[in-house]
């Protein structure tokens, strides 16, 4: 095994393999270390794990709401927790197993096992993941600054909003608790940032994920031809409702 590498990864979360794979391919001799389980918090302890449990708990609801939808269940609905646990269990564990098979299967790059830090002298680089989401039903996506953020960085703040009641997709599927938002500069129409909690806030976010990464004005995501019916066709209705934002207790309010 070589002692020097042109390239020293400590983690297999979500940015360590990506980069390790990257670096790999473009030659570079790549070491990368994991003290404990492969993939981070994210496969198991975090995302993963507690996206796979939100879903038994979703399938546990509407299975109690079925004769909303028309549907008779004879019996009364319950919840093995066992299996729940079991199935995100061996969830995570496929995903787990998948990144240490990958990095393994990379022609440049050695995995190591065990502890291990930078000493000074050596540079870092820490990579994250700006925009959060959060593991809750209905689930919450969100991305940049919020109205009050964005007035005391000086920005001349419009505020877009629309409560889940008044979005097709979910009157449809009866998820209608939520709301969608999104914060707009005036001057300079830049996406300053966005929240959406609802059905499929988590997915939907990402259409402004891309646009805000693109800088690019919000009429361009204004114009843009949506798949119906969708949450995310919403999206330009809510930048052709833009109003300005006074301050809290107004819009923000929502939230």
């Amino acid at each position: 095994m070589k002692n020097s590498h042109d390239a020293i990864i400590i983690g297999t979360g979500q940015a360590g393999p990506p980069l390790a794979k990257r670096l790999s391919e473009a030659g570079m001799s790549v070491a990368i270390v994991e003290r404990h389980l492969f993939g981070g918090t994210c496969v198991n302890t975090g995302c993963i794990p507690t996206k796979a449990m939100v879903a038994s708990a979703y399938a546990a609801r509407v299975a109690r709401r079925a004769g909303e939808y028309g549907v008779s269940i004879v019996g009364d609905i319950a919840v093995d927790m066992k299996t729940v646990k079991a199935r995100k269990d061996a969830i995570s564990e496929r995903s787990r197993t998948g990144v240490e098979k990958m990095l393994r299967g990379l022609k440049h790059c050695v995995v190591l096992t065990g502890h291990a830090r930078f000493r000074s002298g050596h540079w870092a680089i820490a990579t994250a993941k700006a925009p959060s989401r959060i593991h809750i039903d209905p689930p919450l996506g969100r991305a940049g600054l919020t109205e009050t953020e964005a007035q005391r960085r000086g920005h001349s703040v419009l505020v877009g909003k629309r409560p889940m009641s008044r979005v097709g997709r979910a009157i449809e599927k009866g998820e209608t608790n939520g709301l969608m938002k999104i914060i707009v500069d005036e001057k300079s129409l830049e996406i300053l940032g966005a929240a959406v909690l609802g059905t499929g806030g988590d997915e939907v976010i990402h259409c402004v994920l891309d646009a805000m990464y693109a800088k690019a004005p919000y009429p361009v995501l204004q114009r843009a031809m949506h798949i119906h019916p969708t949450v995310s066709e919403l999206i330009p209705t809510l930048l052709g409702e833009l109003l300005p934002w006074i301050g809290p207790g107004s819009l923000e309010s929502m939230t």
